[in-house]
């Protein structure tokens, strides 16, 4: 039996009685099979039938195109700026309190070590939301959000695509809104969101705009002052304890992925929402805790930073001012912040509150302390009969060994000439 005849047989089998010979699908059929596809998928209204004029969308055409997305548009009370893309836009007034942070002090630019005072490039703040956590390329960004502080209040947006298409567009409109006179903000984003955008862009072969952006990620100022206070440092433990600020009811942003999907197929618009207003706590407490940044290195006690850390980072760029802060506090500074101050000291010319701080620290066994006291006997006061009893109590390794011998013959010598 060839193959036209078991066609034929299998029809009369599927109930059609007389076999009868298949139609050929003509391109009619096509596209009425194509719009009834589109008909099923969210956020689609079918195809404009063949030789349809094309017209530009407005907002209103937008939003009866896709009807999901004019659903979300209204519990986001954001505005279609492409097809499948929506930005939102809020105002946050500068007055009363995130937290333990006043926000008015939002109005003060932040400077933290090391920024030249001359440096006034606006700030923005920027945290994504992307469909997978381990990055790569089949992982992108879905929602974009950025914050600016102006005058009296910060200044939101955020780019959300609601389908795969619209990448390029949000890509666009998210470049369109950094100048050449921006400094990027975020946390972690040196090692996650950026690269991941700039894969993105040239996924879509679009020039990204970050070339030449001076870019400035928390996440490590963070962890200088305060991963030996925290159990880590991630966001929400920054906003508690640096911010005093817990969020109510939000999702976490391991979840984000699977709530844009689940939009993408069911067009379920509740969880998505909770992603933007989850971004939008990012880029807002990634503001205030600039802020509370540069509170902190002036005002370290209250917010329980490291002084030694903070000490080591000021004498980067201005070691008058690192050892200022130790002496303020040097009843509460540890081992390294001592040794710290008797460095700093030592290099300012302040011998004897070196000397007072190596002493104190040998005392309690620190054998650096102990050496250096050895050489300031035997190099600064010419105290020789000091450095001697210093070098006896060092190890007896090789090169104290020989600083011994060396002492030693000093000694000798100033001996004989008494002689």
């Amino acid at each position: 039996m060839n193959l036209k005849s078991r066609l034929s047989r299998l029809q009369t089998q599927a109930g059609s009685g007389i076999a009868s010979p298949a139609r050929k699908s003509t391109v009619s059929d096509l596209r009425a099979r194509i719009v009834q596809l589109e008909k099923r998928r969210p956020g689609k209204k079918g195809l404009a039938p063949a030789g349809a004029r094309k017209t530009p969308l407005d907002s209103g055409a937008l939003s009866a195109l896709n009807q999901p997305s004019g659903t979300i548009l209204g519990m986001l009370e954001g505005e279609p700026i492409g097809n499948g893309l929506i930005r939102i836009r809020k105002r946050l007034p500068l007055t009363g309190m995130l937290g333990s942070i006043a926000l008015p002090s939002l109005r003060n630019r932040p400077r933290l070590p090391g920024e030249a005072e001359n440096e006034n490039r606006r700030h923005v703040y920027i945290d994504t939301e992307t469909t997978g956590l381990s990055g790569g390329s089949g992982t992108l960004a879905f929602l974009i959000g950025i914050a600016v502080v102006e005058d009296d209040a910060i200044m939101l947006s955020q780019f959300l695509m609601t389908r795969f298409a619209a990448e390029a567009a949000l890509l666009s409109a998210f470049a369109d809104t950094l100048s050449d006179d921006d400094r990027l903000v975020s946390y972690n984003g040196k090692s996650y969101d950026l690269p991941l955008l700039i894969s993105r862009f040239r996924m879509q072969s679009l020039q990204h705009p970050f070339d030449g952006l001076p870019h400035l990620d928390l996440l490590h100022p963070v962890r200088r002052l305060f991963r030996r206070r925290w159990d880590d440092c991630r966001l929400t433990s920054l906003e508690q304890n640096l911010l005093g600020f817990s969020r109510i009811d939000d999702l976490p942003g391991s979840e984000a992925p699977a709530a844009w999907f689940s939009y993408i197929r069911s067009g379920q618009g509740d969880p998505l929402v909770k992603v933007v207003e989850h971004n939008r706590q990012d880029i807002i407490s990634l503001a205030v805790a600039h802020s509370a940044l540069t509170q902190a290195i002036a005002q370290p006690q209250p917010f329980d930073a490291d002084l030694h850390a903070l000490a080591r980072w000021l004498s980067e760029s201005n070691e008058d001012s690192a050892r200022e802060l130790l002496v303020s506090h040097e009843d509460k500074l540890c081992d390294d912040g001592r040794r710290l101050l008797a460095r700093l000291a030592r290099r300012a010319g302040y011998w004897p509150q070196a000397v007072a701080l190596w002493e104190t620290l040998a005392a309690a066994g620190c054998s650096d302390s102990l050496e250096r006291l050895a050489k300031y006997h035997e190099h600064v006061s010419k105290d020789l009969a000091a450095a001697w009893r210093c070098c006896n109590m060092l190890p007896g390794d090789p090169a104290q060994q020989q600083r011994r011998r060396r002492i030693e013959g000093k000694i000798h010598r100033i001996r004989c000439e008494d002689c």
